[in-house]
């Protein structure tokens, strides 16, 4: 390394070619936190990025990803994020929420349908005029990524029709969203921190959850619930954060480099996802999980249970509005 630095030193000082300068240089090293196991498709999508980031850099950009909460829980790698002292996320949009209450879009249960619909929404203006709201709170919104269509997991009996939420304690991320969306589905829901859902299922705090079949699988879930409903309804994003400071503090190409390699891993990260999906269905069933498909008759049952939440955020903010008129006219 001492050799190394004495050429770079003269090359510098004999004004050789930019081409040399910057070979010399040290690459510019960012830390990415966040709170899921490496086989959860956030970290497949901090994976993909890190690596298109080296890519287009040329080696002169390295991401360091720390998985599994090893920087902290979502909450605290946002906050993190935040001030600065973690550099970027990929963190779920759920929890931005009440920091930019247009995120809520994301989540809107059956606007966006399928994984073919998610990749086309992620990269749309209108997904991208919501994540620049964030800039307001000191980060910056890169890229919208997919950790799996949500669907119900109990322990007590599949979901047949919409009558059979009723009453069941149903963990929900903590959102008024989520409050609003089970509670019209006629569930108890139950706000609880993600880390605490196996405990909450073992111990019969929770009867059900709705979550990912990769989150079921990653976190071992199937261990203490055995029945799947798949349901669809809604799915998880996570949002690649940076520190608006950082970011602002990076040169113009810099910023470019980070931009582009966030958006062109957006696609086959998402349609990496729906592969994942389809094979963890038969993985599940191994473990001795039940997976059922819901009905034709529920999904509608539930379609029309929601569509007065949906208007409801739609009404309460027009880059919601925008988003849901961009996502429908796809369908």
């Amino acid at each position: 390394m001492k050799t190394f630095t004495k050429i770079c030193g003269l090359l510098a000082g004999l004004a050789l070619s930019a081409t040399a300068t910057t070979a010399c240089a040290e690459p510019l090293m960012l830390t990415l936190g966040h709170a899921v196991f490496k086989t959860h498709p956030f970290n497949d999508a901090a994976e993909r990025f890190a690596k298109a980031v080296d890519e287009k850099s040329g080696g002169q950009i390295k991401i360091d990803i720390y998985p599994a909460r090893q920087m902290g829980d979502v909450k605290e790698l946002m906050e993190g994020v935040q001030l600065g002292t973690i550099d970027m996320t990929i963190n779920s949009s759920s929890a931005l929420s009440t920091l930019a209450p247009s995120v809520d879009a994301f989540q809107l249960p059956y606007v966006m349908r399928d994984y073919d619909d998610f990749a086309r929404m992620a990269v749309s203006p209108q997904a991208q005029a919501i994540m620049d709201k964030l800039k307001d709170h000191g980060m910056i919104g890169l890229g919208l990524y997919e950790g799996g269509q949500r669907h119900f997991l109990s322990t007590g009996k599949p979901i047949k029709d919409i009558s059979d939420f009723k009453g069941l304690k149903t963990r929900v991320a903590p959102s008024e969203l989520f409050l609003d969306i089970w509670k019209s589905a006629g569930v108890n829901p139950t706000p609880m921190a993600y880390g605490e859902v196996y405990s909450g299922l073992e111990t019969g705090t929770i009867d059900a959850v709705e979550i990912n079949l990769t989150s079921i699988q990653s976190e071992g879930l199937y261990d203490a619930a055995k029945n799947v409903t798949l349901i669809g309804h809604y799915f998880w994003p996570g949002i690649l954060l940076v520190n608006k400071g950082i970011f602002d503090g990076l040169t113009a190409d810099q910023q470019k480099i980070l931009r582009e390699a966030a958006r062109e891993v957006v696609k086959p990260q998402v349609m990496a996802v729906k592969a994942y999906d389809e094979k963890l269905k038969s993985t599940l069933k191994d473990e001795g999980v039940t997976v059922t498909e819901a009905s034709d008759s529920l999904k509608k049952e539930l379609h029309e249970a929601w569509a007065p939440v949906v208007q409801k955020y739609s009404d309460r903010n027009p880059l919601i509005a925008n988003f849901v008129t961009a996502a429908e006219a796809g369908h």
